[in-house]
């Protein structure tokens, strides 16, 4: 039975989410994926879930945004954004784990995954 953290994805970029997620699946995770941030919630709400893994810059919610919100439906949930531009001092404002510079490792994201989270 795999106890892997089931992961969603979350990326504008539809190639970059079938990346990650293949990459994702092929370490053993259970993936789902998503295209924005409300499609997101909606998995969020309906799906069990326990790691998101984000955009930073998608219209019309942001990672940011879409962080707050994710935590406000699922409290323990590891939050860990993927981006270019954005680094983990700008996401203070925002309940996030961990920021990735894109392009992303795979093994980063894995190794993340891997961690314990911290005690609530």
């Amino acid at each position: 039975m795999n106890n892997r953290p089931a992961v969603l994805i979350v990326d504008d970029d539809a190639s970059l989410r079938a990346m990650l997620s293949l990459s994702l699946k092929r370490a053993g995770y259970p993936t789902l994926s998503a295209a924005n941030g409300a499609e997101a919630l909606e998995l969020l709400a309906a799906r069990p879930i326990d790691c998101l893994v984000t955009d930073g810059r998608m219209e019309p919610m942001d990672g940011f945004e879409l962080s707050r919100r994710a935590k406000t439906l699922r409290p323990g949930l590891r939050i860990a954004m993927l981006s270019a531009v954005f680094t983990l001092s700008d996401a203070a404002c925002a309940p996030i784990d961990r920021v990735f510079e894109k392009p992303v490792a795979v093994s980063s994201v894995v190794a993340w995954l891997q961690e314990r989270p911290a005690p609530a």
